[in-house]
């Protein structure tokens, strides 16, 4: 089979599966850069370094956002064209994403070294103690990235290609890679220094063996290019990621605010909800994952007219989050503890890790909201329906934020936290009874031709 089609033949639910799993293993793994820097700060060095990279996590999720909002744009109509089989402007699509993201990075870097203290300010953490070493974590992550913004792209844009394996073998290495220089550099006595540098370097080889592949890639399923650069394959583009890139922003500073309310609780409570966090988010990282995966899906099969594919691809990507979610619900439930001791050590404060199994409590339960509403904005980002997955997401950001303010303040202290915690799922609810009644009440079929009458007959007939 062409590996270019082959999310557009076979069962939905294979091909959907299969397409998804190199990916999830992808962004967990790449997770897993930040979580190894939380664990071998808390282990190897104090708890004050675990409080430094957790503090300023929601900066950096805020740059890996832009990141992949760009790349969920690039990936939509590089796959659309693919399905057109419209292989000149695929593979110009491909070239004119990375030249726009090179000069995005550009940028964010210089803007993100500009606002580097107000930054740390705005985050109530310059009269911590950990301020040194945040300052100095937020920094060499910021010169990193040119390199976070092109590998996140090379990756959509080979999801577009319909192969999600090579950028996953590559992370695989450059996340052992880290992993081996935190640990020398740490030994070496660099401090977070080195937890930051070995993040950079590792990055950086990542970014550029990925980018030199993915033109020979490109070159050989494509063809050789006409234009480097398409100014109207451009303006197809940024209709799809300026919304995608607000979004993904939007709701970055949302947890940006969240995080200062946070860190004005103390050190303790910031080292504990930070590394319960990254735990919980790797599942919400995952659900997103899906998400794109869906859209894809959606944005290939519409552009190849195989509308009839795309419900059943909604239904197998609803399978899918339903065994994810009670997978990730049962072990959060049950093993909170064990899973937040990789981030400390024996010095390891009781308040840490009270904090940390209280946030996984609040929220672990409700993933089942997350599991209803991504499948729905994987189809509504596909065909471009990106009003309704915009307002659904701008709603779960809006509730989340104020309910954390409003109950992080009028609660008893003794409760404070709770509020906060639970103001999460509470915008998750919201955010998924708006993406339900988007998905049923149909716009994405008007924006990409589909004629439900006849495609139910055409499911009859298979």
């Amino acid at each position: 089979m062409n590996k270019k089609d082959k999310l557009t033949t076979g069962s939905p639910f294979k091909t959907l599966l299969l397409f998804s799993l190199p990916m999830i293993l992808s962004v967990t793994l790449q997770q897993f850069y930040n979580i190894c820097d939380s664990m071998i700060a808390g282990k190897m060095i104090s708890d004050n370094s675990l409080s430094a990279v957790s503090a300023t996590y929601p900066i950096t999720v805020v740059y890996l956002a832009i990141a992949v909002g760009f790349g969920v744009g690039a990936n939509i109509i590089t796959a659309r064209f693919i399905g057109q089989k419209n292989y000149k402007n695929a593979i110009t699509s491909v070239y004119t994403s990375l030249i726009t993201i090179a000069i995005m990075a550009l940028v964010v870097s210089g803007l993100g070294l500009a606002l580097l203290k107000p930054l740390l300010i705005m985050l109530n953490v310059n009269d911590q103690p950990y301020y040194d070493e945040a300052f100095t974590y937020l920094l060499f992550y910021t010169c990193g990235i040119l390199f976070l913004f092109i590998y996140n792209v090379v990756t959509s844009l080979f999801q577009s290609l319909g192969n999600s394996r090579i950028p996953l073998y590559l992370l695989i290495f450059s996340t052992i890679l880290n992993v081996i220089l935190d640990i020398l550099f740490v030994k070496a006595d660099m401090g977070i220094m080195g937890i930051a540098l070995a993040t950079f370097i590792s990055q950086a080889i990542a970014s550029i063996i990925s980018l030199i592949i993915l033109l020979i890639y490109t070159k050989k399923i494509l063809g050789e290019r006409e234009k480097i650069f398409g100014k109207r394959i451009l303006k197809t583009i940024l209709p799809i990621a300026i919304p995608s890139i607000i979004q993904g922003s939007i709701i970055s500073i949302g947890g940006v605010f969240i995080q200062s309310l946070i860190n004005s609780f103390g050190p303790s409570v910031t080292a504990g909800y930070g590394a319960s966090y990254k735990i919980v988010y790797v599942i919400v990282n995952i659900y997103t994952v899906m998400s794109n995966a869906i859209s894809t899906f959606t944005s290939t099969n519409a552009g190849a007219a195989k509308y009839d594919r795309i419900k059943k691809g909604f239904y197998s990507g609803l399978i899918i989050c339903g065994i994810l979610t009670i997978i990730a619900t049962f072990i959060f439930m049950i093993m909170p503890k064990p899973l937040l001791s990789i981030f400390g050590n024996e010095n390891t404060s009781e308040e840490v890790v009270e904090v940390g199994k209280r946030f996984i409590y609040c929220v672990a339960p409700f993933y089942i909201f997350l599991c209803l509403k991504i499948p729905c904005d994987g189809v509504l980002k596909g065909s471009k329906d990106m009003r309704n997955f915009m307002i659904g997401t701008f709603l779960d950001l809006i509730i989340r934020v104020l309910l954390s303010y409003i109950l992080g303040n009028v609660l008893p202290d003794e409760y404070k936290l709770y509020g906060i915690f639970l103001s999460w799922p509470l915008g998750w609810a919201a955010g998924m009874v708006f993406s339900l009644l988007a998905y049923k009440h149909g716009r994405w079929k008007k924006l990409i031709g589909y004629e439900d009458k006849k495609d139910i007959k055409e499911i009859a007939n298979n």
